[in-house]
């Protein structure tokens, strides 16, 4: 009888342990599936959103910040910064500078810079991942740039009020802009391709290149 309640027991105790390592194999298993679950990135388009801070090259016929550059040196640009919110590309205070230096030339540029606002200009994009999902791929879609100034008294002719003078500026993007999760960098270009003044366009004006390189804040 005393055998009997020992084999009872050693049967019970056996079942036990083998209902721990049973239990036990189940919660590392079930561990392991986590860590690995957290471990997988989560993509989405709308990673690109964020505010950025870089530059900006503006080149052109006669503004080339290659040749202005000290030799090895690469070409500083002009400080820019831009919010990327619903698949828009919204530029803060874009300069340029060189682009009237382009319109008016070099002699006639100052007088129009110095009566200029703060201009600010959106460009729309539709969002794609590339194979390899470690950039965004961005497909620009430029809108013309509006330029509003007023003539400063000392160009009106004697007793005419001074008029505003609107530039229209047609801007085109030959390639995609691009996000890069690696440094979350922001790159992209844009070309302004024709200048109207007022209801004239301007036939000479040379097609000025922007190009711009910024990180996310």
């Amino acid at each position: 009888m005393k055998t009997l309640t020992k084999m009872k027991k050693v049967c019970c105790f056996n079942r036990f342990v083998l209902f721990a390592m049973a239990l036990s194999i189940v919660t590392s298993f079930t561990a392991c599936s986590s860590d690995d679950d957290s471990d997988i990135p989560v993509y989405s388009l709308k990673d690109v959103d964020g505010n950025y801070s870089g530059t900006m090259l503006t080149e052109s016929d006669p503004v080339s910040p290659q040749a202005n550059a000290e030799e090895g040196e690469e070409p500083a640009g002009a400080e820019v910064t831009a919010e990327v919110k619903d698949n828009q590309i919204m530029i803060k205070k874009l300069p340029v500078e060189d682009l009237i230096k382009s319109i008016v030339g070099e002699e006639n540029a100052g007088a129009i810079i110095e009566n200029l606002d703060d201009i600010n200009y959106n460009i729309p994009y539709t969002p794609t991942f590339d194979e390899s999902k470690s950039t965004i791929l961005l497909q620009l879609k430029p809108e013309p740039l509006e330029i509003k100034f007023t003539a400063p008294t000392q160009v009106q002719e004697e007793g005419q009020e001074p008029a505003e003078t609107l530039i229209t500026v047609t801007i085109e993007a030959e390639k995609n802009g691009v996000y890069a999760y690696d440094g979350k960098k922001l790159a992209f270009i844009i070309k302004a391709t024709g200048v109207k003044v007022g209801e004239a366009d301007l036939n000479k004006f040379p097609v000025t290149t922007f190009t711009f390189s910024m990180v996310k804040k």
